[in-house]
């Protein structure tokens, strides 16, 4: 598929769906009127999202519920509304805009939302395949941790050394997530389940299987839901766009989902193709993979599956959502929630406390891609300030020429450049061909969900525990910058791109660091500082390298840390500096809070950034040794 020919495709009037190697979406919006939210679309006429405001479905009318209800769960599930919305089939011979216009009329009825097409734009790197067996030849010169994968040295973005041959000529050594170093203190857990809300995942992958989650009550290929879910042999996951077992070889398939996967947990160490980031030590301590499958071949693609298949994922332990699709360019949070309602209470479901599947967070992490039409701005649901929405880089350390930037973006990660050299490696689901390369948004996007797993993992194995808000602070702040000195200029040979536009945080808070996740997991950092005397503290310890450039809204410090550490005038930052003066010695934690993606916060009515904060601990002393403490 032509990747440039994908960009340039008219733009459509309707909300698009698709997966994020290509491609943009257009639509601005909702159309509202009264109670309907959308626009209809006419090869999607004969259903229509239904909310009853009391759940009751009126005489005659054929609907089923939207989601199926679990035992146990019913009182967050009505705190979202999920037992009251319905899928309504349109009478026969009645247009489906008469038939929503008549549902208005009743006074039940809260809202109404067509179904909305959606389409897949995927991009594979053609020339660029990779069959099992190419050797590991290169020699490391520090040892951290190296799997045995013969294929670990294709992937740059796990480590990457400078080699120009092998990465391309405009590589910089460093441009990388710093993987190995984390995977000496953790390399996953089989508690920890990332939900891939994509294509299907080929489970029986010979580097993937061992990783996949398993429904244990679910009895393979007998074509009887067992465990009474609703769903019949969701053994690894479900279809939720054919209603049926996961698949991944039909006409139109691109593999697109078993690549996200092998990015987040291919088996590590498995002597086997590739290795990831949260794919154990070959110990069996992999995180798990869940295939919540909502794009299969030529079956309808819409926001009922993506509804069902997010809903599905909190119900079955996942605690991360790894989303590398786009929903639209919707103007705000507001218009996105609206437009797509049935939808957004889905992923408020799964972030509800009350379904947090892990014990070291008390609610579950979404990770969706922030889009590939190098527009400055994300797309949704990327864009809502309450997940996390992941631009991508290159090979290079700088921004790839595809991805988006700006308002709604929130992080950034390796996602590669095809017209740089090799870019990311991960499992496909062909017998022929069970490695290959693709880049985008999709790729960068689950880096940083792998990532997310394995900082979950390390907080189990140090028995740690953080509020859902505690953690995204911790993930938003552990980075690095991209290449020093070079956001201002013209980067080639992709042709020439002006990267003046990436300047001022424009990516986020910077590039997702592995090793600084971890670190940050096991504890927060101090600065010592000296009694009677001005400092300045360096806030990229905390925030990442790019601190100088972000938009802090404050410093909290309350009346017990004033007292115990002297401090009479308010602190300040400037520059990324946090300048504070204590006249006694003591100990306090302050809080610092910023915004990752832009200058203001996102609100109901105005797209922007999502507020974070980090924990200070500051040591005054009369004596401070040279390092100042950082440990």
């Amino acid at each position: 598929m032509d990747f440039k020919k994908i960009l340039i495709l008219p733009l459509m009037t309707l909300p698009v769906l698709h997966a994020c190697t290509g491609g943009a979406s257009s639509f601005e919006g909702t159309a509202v009127s009264g109670k309907i939210v959308n626009l209809p679309s006419a090869n999607m006429a004969d259903e229509v999202i239904v909310q009853f405001r009391d759940g009751t479905v009126p005489e005659g009318v054929d609907a089923q519920p939207l989601f199926n209800t679990v035992p146990g769960k019913e009182a967050v599930e009505h705190r979202y509304g999920l037992d009251r919305w319905f899928v309504v089939t349109v009478p026969q011979g009645m247009e489906a805009e008469s038939f929503a216009a008549a549902l208005e009329a009743d006074d039940n009825v809260v809202s109404i939302e067509y179904l909305s097409t959606f389409d897949r734009p995927y991009v594979s790197d053609s020339g660029m395949q990779v069959s099992e067996g190419v050797p590991l030849t290169k020699a490391f010169d520090v040892e951290p941790v190296t799997m045995n994968d013969p294929l670990f040295k294709n992937q740059w973005f796990l480590y990457n050394d400078g080699d120009k041959s092998e990465y391309g000529a405009t590589t910089v050594a460093g441009t990388d997530v710093d993987i190995r170093d984390a995977w000496a203190l953790c390399a996953g857990d089989p508690s920890v389940i990332v939900a891939i809300v994509d294509e299907g995942v080929r489970y029986d992958h010979p580097d993937l299987a061992a990783n996949m989650w398993v429904n244990p009550g679910e009895i393979p290929g007998n074509g009887i839901d067992d465990d009474g879910n609703g769903y019949v042999d969701d053994v690894h996951g479900y279809n939720f766009a054919a209603d049926g077992p996961v698949s991944w070889g039909l006409g139109g398939d691109e593999g697109h989902g078993t690549h996200v996967a092998g990015l987040v947990a291919a088996v590590n160490n498995n002597g086997v193709g590739i290795s990831s980031v949260a794919g154990g030590s070959g110990k069996g301590d992999g995180v798990r993979l869940m295939s919540c499958q909502i794009f299969s071949g030529s079956n309808r693609n819409d926001n009922l599956a993506v509804a069902r298949a997010i809903k599905y994922a909190a119900d079955n332990g996942a605690s991360v959502l790894q989303c590398s699709f786009g929903l639209g360019n919707y103007y705000s949070d507001k218009a996105f929630a609206e437009g797509l309602s049935a939808v957004k209470a889905a992923y408020d479901y799964f972030r509800d406390p009350a379904n947090a599947n892990c014990s070291a967070v008390d609610g579950n992490i979404v990770v969706i891609s922030a889009g590939n039409s190098h527009q400055a701005k994300a797309e949704y649901p990327g864009a809502y300030r309450d997940y996390i929405c992941v631009s991508a880089i290159s090979q290079d350390n700088l921004p790839a020429w595809y991805t988006n930037y700006g308002t709604g973006v929130n992080i950034a990660s390796p996602g590669g450049d095809n017209t740089l050299g090799k870019t990311m490696l991960s499992t496909l689901p062909g017998d022929s061909q069970p490695y290959g390369y693709m880049h985008g948004t999709s790729m960068a996007t689950p880096v940083v969900s792998g990532i997310t797993a394995l900082g979950l993992s390390y907080a189990k194995q140090l028995g740690r525990h953080f509020t859902r808000d505690e953690f995204e602070a911790i993930l938003l702040s552990s980075v690095n910058s991209l290449e020093p000195g070079l956001i201002g200029s013209k980067k080639t040979p992709s042709g020439t791109m002006d990267l003046t536009r990436f300047q001022g945080g424009k990516m986020g808070t910077g590039v997702i660091d592995a090793w600084k996740v971890l670190m940050n997991v096991k504890g927060v950092p101090y600065t010592t500082v000296k009694v009677g005397s001005e400092v300045g503290i360096d806030l990229m310890k905390y925030f990442g390298d790019d601190a100088e450039s972000l938009t802090f809204t404050g410093v909290t410090v309350d009346a017990l840390a004033k007292s115990s550490l002297g401090i009479s005038a308010e602190p300040k930052i400037e520059g990324g500096v946090l300048k504070i003066r204590c006249e006694k010695a003591g100990s306090a934690i302050i809080e610092v809070k910023a915004i990752a993606g832009g200058s203001v916060l996102g609100t109901e009515t105005e797209m922007g950034g999502k507020a974070f904060s980090r924990s200070i601990s500051i040591v005054a002393r009369n004596n401070v040794s040279s390092n100042g403490g950082w440990l």
